[in-house]
């Protein structure tokens, strides 16, 4: 018997019925495809598979991604709220205010001041001669005041003879030593208005580099710590600071910022009251002291600005010699 013989493919009925069961059995039931990744989609008989399954959708780019991340809406900060964090360790049911050196002279100051008023104008004599606790309180005050060596009185302070020729006054003290002219008023408000803005875009932006990178600081214990480091560019001080005399006052602590500007060669000037400078930097409460610490941007402004302190300090010591 050869071997192409056709003996060989006959087989009997029931092994034919099983070969058919099986080919039915390896054909698929559903018309689904098989992939794991679509399997899960379409579950049910009745549901077919479409073109748009099949669909894959371009990765976007790195660019696209940074260009997204960067466009935001402007964010316009109009309060200091951008800068509070929340604070590292234990929080206090009844925490404790921190009050400066500089601030209890002022307040100590301010209260000897207003008790002495009210004594010399005969308002409340009565009251303090028959109430024990107020005298206490006087004389706590007074016994403050000498030990931050406060000897001149309040009478010799607040009724000083007036030179007719002086060009001091309670809005431009003693301490200042440039005269405030228009041109140089319209520069400082222009140069803290654009630093102010970069500040808060900056903010906006990324806080942490915006920390690290401030344009610019408000307040004399700031200003102080950014002097000793060498980081200020130009300090900017009201010509109405409130008047505070003895050791760690207001008044040694503008003199001692003026002499540590000198050392540096750091310029300063006196071209804005307290509220003018408030306004620029759109500030409720007053602001006596800014160290400009980055001035990029405004580079002309600033440029322009040292000169006009230059004119503005010749002129004063012109009118003082006169």
């Amino acid at each position: 018997m050869s071997r192409n013989s056709e003996k060989i493919n006959i087989i009997n009925q029931s092994t034919y019925q099983q070969i058919n069961k099986k080919d039915d059995e390896d054909l698929p039931t559903t018309s689904t495809p098989r992939s794991s990744k679509y399997k899960n989609k379409h579950r049910k008989p009745e549901q077919q598979a479409s073109l748009l399954d099949f669909v894959v959708k371009p990765r976007p780019s790195q660019r696209q991604i940074k260009a997204r991340k960067i466009r935001k809406p402007h964010l316009t900060i109009t309060r200091s709220s951008h800068i509070l964090s929340k604070p590292k360790g234990k929080t206090r049911l009844d925490p404790k205010t921190k009050v400066s050196k500089l601030k209890k002279s002022v307040r100590c100051y301010r209260t000897l001041k207003r008790t002495k008023r009210e004594v010399a104008e005969g308002e409340a004599e009565e009251v303090v001669g028959n109430c024990p606790a107020i005298h206490e309180e006087l004389n706590s005050v007074e016994q403050h005041v000498q030990e931050l060596s406060l000897n001149e009185p309040i009478s010799e302070v607040d009724t000083q003879p007036k030179d007719i020729n002086s060009i001091h006054s309670r809005r431009f003290r003693s301490y200042c030593d440039n005269c405030t002219r228009p041109r140089l008023k319209e520069l400082s408000i222009q140069l803290l208005k654009d630093l102010d803005r970069f500040q808060k875009r900056a903010f906006a932006k990324n806080e942490i580099k915006a920390r690290a990178h401030a344009r610019l600081v408000v307040g004399f214990r700031e200003a102080l710590a950014r002097l000793r480091i060498n980081k200020v560019k130009l300090l900017l001080l009201a010509t109405d600071c409130e008047i505070c005399p003895g050791e760690s006052g207001l008044d040694e602590t503008i003199e001692g910022l003026k002499f540590q500007c000198q050392q540096q060669k750091v310029p300063y000037c006196f071209p804005l009251v307290r509220r003018e400078l408030s306004y620029a930097l759109h500030k409720r409460a007053q602001i006596s002291c800014v160290a400009i610490l980055d001035f990029d941007g405004t580079n002309a402004i600033y440029a322009d600005l040292l000169n006009e302190i230059e004119d503005a300090r010749a002129e004063y010591m012109r009118r003082v010699a006169s």
